[in-house]
């Protein structure tokens, strides 16, 4: 046994595979933040409660108790929330074959892009338990995802340090729990980026084709094109027609998607249409943040923590900045369409969530963070909050799960 375990070791493609910088980095990050997640969902998914009378107040016990623990199940119940239930229903029934009807909550889910609830579809024809296989996919793209934004940032010429920091920060980011229960920042993360590596090694074809699975994850994967297009024009300094023809890939999932939805209910544009019933209609951008950070009392309220997400786009529209100044255009372009769709729907209501995919965002903070001063810090508060904000979700607080 030794002797194989040894001749494994020294395998050429092991080797090179165990000195990977990205993949051990990825390793390392994955590993340690994945763990923290999942040890605080379980633990508060068995946390009992006991109120015992002691006049003149109410004293509450906590209890954490792993005898006959159904651990599985716990994870189960923890991920079912808020989200997690439209798309399990649109993966086991489908859209409603019906005329739309704003009033009916199975049109609503219109709002709710094909390609994840099609993934957990295919599950289902492996295994039961979709809940926690859809959470294995979910984490499996999280890791893509962190593999592809450490690649890419040595892509664009940035040392390992950077590159670490990149993905620390996009793994330890307050709400990155959602990278690990079945929904779609995950998928649509890993989309992202891997289609702006493809893009920088100049694979087009690759990029727009990425960039078509992208929209149709979410209806914001088309800002790729964009970006993109951008970005050709810094790799080129010139038009180059043949490879960005490519890039026109990049709105066939949201085209694909419309067509299949004036198929079952008779409107193309049915997402747009659930969207505004959801509470988002168009606006100015900036005037929800600008209203909030002159009045900034209610830090929260049902469904929103309005601190954490006016603070979220805020970082977001700083990090624009930051990027424009290194003359990153792409980036910047990617970030700021990133961020400007949501805070153009008039509500401060999970801008964390739409902050959590912004990749650049977090490329520049690793750029800017070279003092270990400031890298101590964003690693602590990030932590800090994502340890509360994680406990609060496992526990189905609103704010945490909006």
């Amino acid at each position: 046994m030794l002797p194989q375990l040894r001749k494994l070791l020294e395998n050429k493609w092991f080797v090179r595979l165990r000195h990977n910088q990205s993949l051990s980095d990825t390793v390392f990050v994955f590993v340690l933040t994945r763990s923290l997640i999942f040890i605080i969902f379980i633990c508060v998914g068995h946390l009992q409660v006991t109120a015992i009378p002691d006049p003149p107040n109410t004293v509450y016990e906590p209890f954490v108790n792993f005898e006959n623990a159904q651990i599985s199940r716990t994870l189960r119940q923890t991920m079912w929330r808020a989200d997690v239930a439209h798309y399990m229903v649109i993966a086991h029934e489908g859209y409603l074959r019906e005329p739309f009807d704003i009033e009916n909550a199975r049109s609503r889910q219109f709002v709710f892009f094909p390609l994840h609830p099609l993934l957990l579809w295919l599950i289902s024809h492996v295994t039961k338990d979709v809940m926690l296989w859809g959470a294995a996919l979910s984490n499996l793209f999280l890791f893509i995802g962190l593999f592809f934004l450490h690649k890419l940032t040595f892509a664009f010429g940035y040392d390992q340090q950077v590159a670490r920091r990149a993905i620390f920060y996009t793994a330890t980011f307050p709400v990155s729990y959602f990278f690990s229960v079945p929904l779609t920042e995950s998928l649509f993360l890993m989309l992202t980026v891997t289609s702006f590596y493809a893009a920088k090694k100049e694979h087009w074809w690759l990029a727009g084709a990425i960039g078509a699975l992208a929209s149709g994850a979410r209806v914001n994967g088309v800002i790729l094109l964009p970006a993109l297009f951008v970005l050709s024009l810094q790799m080129y300094r010139s038009l180059q027609i043949k490879k960005i023809l490519w890039l026109l890939l990049v709105p066939v999932g949201l085209w694909a998607f419309m067509l299949y939805s004036w198929w079952a209910c008779g409107d193309a544009l049915a997402f747009r249409t659930a969207i505004a019933r959801w509470g988002r209609k168009p606006g100015f951008f900036l005037t929800t943040l600008s209203k909030y950070l002159i009045h900034p009392h209610t830090i929260i309220e049902s469904w929103n923590f309005n601190l954490l997400n006016a603070a979220s786009a805020v970082l977001c529209l700083v990090c624009v900045y930051l990027l424009l100044r290194r003359r990153e255009w792409s980036l910047a372009v990617y970030a700021f369409l990133a961020i400007f769709l949501p805070l153009s729907t008039g509500l401060l209501q999970s801008l964390d969530r739409y902050a959590l995919i912004i990749f650049p965002m977090f490329m520049a903070l690793a750029i800017v963070a070279k003092s270990e001063r400031v890298d101590t810090t964003i690693r602590y508060i990030f932590i800090t909050i994502l340890g509360i904000m994680t406990a609060l979700f496992a526990a189905n607080y609103t704010i945490a799960v909006a």
